[in-house]
Formats: structure tokens, C-alpha cells, sequence
């Protein structure tokens, strides 16, 4: 009972999900400006869109189950904001940019959602925006020819100012509508 009751309180203090005053400094110095390649073959920076608030999910298209299910919450929550007339960004970064083309993600970004950011880059900036953001990935890969590997990856959702300054965090657990009033919360 001593071990849930204190992993529970940790899980509301890092989740931040308790109420709208809530704040943990869990959070500061994660993010940073994002800067990529979008699904359109276009350059992607967070700071030149006219949206404040953006909700990241850093994943690949080839996942075979989590990396869809969390983005299809996700992208209910873009529809929940959207019916409040709240504008945010709904974007995925991909953790596999050798697999994850713009052609690629352009597709999958159609399947997810209407209005999806999808974004790929370079090894190098995939790996900067990782360590930027404390998020895990990585491949699982046997040889160059392996096109079939998975990715082992961290499945958290940021919500990121147009500085890409982390303001919350929501994992796999949390509901559309839970997400939804937290994000609330900033507008």
C-alpha cells in the first residue's frame, strides 16, 4: 500500500494532471525549438506558426499498435479543442527519419488526422530533439538491410509553447478529455 500510494503521488506530480495550478519544475529546461522536415517535403519551424500551443508526440509510422492508438487520442483532443474554438498543433516527430520519408509520413498523416503536423529530419536533429525532450527511442535494427525492425520508445505527449518549452505532459493513460482541460488551462 506504502509502495501505490507513493507511486501514485509521484505519477500526479510528474503528470501535472491534478489541476490547473499545478506545477512541477519535473519539467523545466526540457524542449527546444523544433526546426524539420514536414510531411509536404516543406521546412517546419514551431516558432513561425500562428498557434501557440502545440501537442507533440514523438513516435514512428510503422509502429504496429501504440504510436496509432496514442495519436488517435490525440487527435481527438485536436477535435475536442477545435469544437471549443482553441486552436493547438497536433504534430508527430518521427524517431525512424530513414524509414519515416515526407512521402511516408505524408500518408500516415492523412490516415491520423486532417490537420497532423508529421515531421522527419536528419539522424543528427532526430537525436538533438531527443535529448531535448528526455524522450527514449531506439531501433531495433540487425543489419542495414533489416527493414522490417521495431523501435523501443518513450510514448509521452508535450504540450510545447512556440518555443518548444515543454508546459505539461500527458502519458499513455491519460483521456482525451483529461488532456483537453489541462491544455484549458493555457488559454
Amino acid at each position: 500500500v506504502v509502495i501505490f500510494s507513493f507511486s501514485y503521488n509521484i505519477y500526479k506530480e510528474l503528470s501535472g494532471s491534478a489541476s490547473c495550478n499545478a506545477s512541477t519544475n519535473f519539467i523545466d529546461g526540457l524542449g527546444g525549438p523544433i526546426e524539420l522536415i514536414d510531411q509536404n517535403g516543406s521546412f517546419f519551424s514551431l516558432e513561425d506558426q500562428d498557434i501557440g500551443l502545440s501537442l507533440v508526440y514523438f513516435g514512428y509510422s510503422y509502429c504496429p499498435d501504440i504510436c496509432p492508438y496514442d495519436l488517435e487520442r490525440n487527435a481527438y483532443v485536436k477535435d475536442i479543442m477545435d469544437e471549443e474554438q482553441l486552436d493547438i498543433n497536433l504534430i508527430f516527430i518521427t524517431l525512424d527519419p530513414s524509414r519515416d520519408t515526407a512521402d511516408r509520413l505524408k500518408d500516415f498523416s492523412e490516415y491520423i488526422h486532417d490537420s497532423m503536423i508529421a515531421l522527419t529530419g536528419s539522424n543528427d536533429q532526430i537525436e538533438a530533439l531527443k535529448k531535448g525532450y528526455g524522450v527514449f527511442g531506439k531501433l531495433n535494427k540487425i543489419d542495414n538491410k533489416d527493414r522490417s525492425y521495431l523501435v523501443d520508445h518513450s510514448t509521452f505527449s508535450y504540450l510545447v509553447d512556440k518555443n518548444g518549452k515543454v508546459i505539461s505532459f500527458f502519458n499513455r493513460r491519460e483521456t482525451p478529455e483529461k488532456i483537453s482541460d489541462k491544455i484549458k488551462c493555457f488559454y
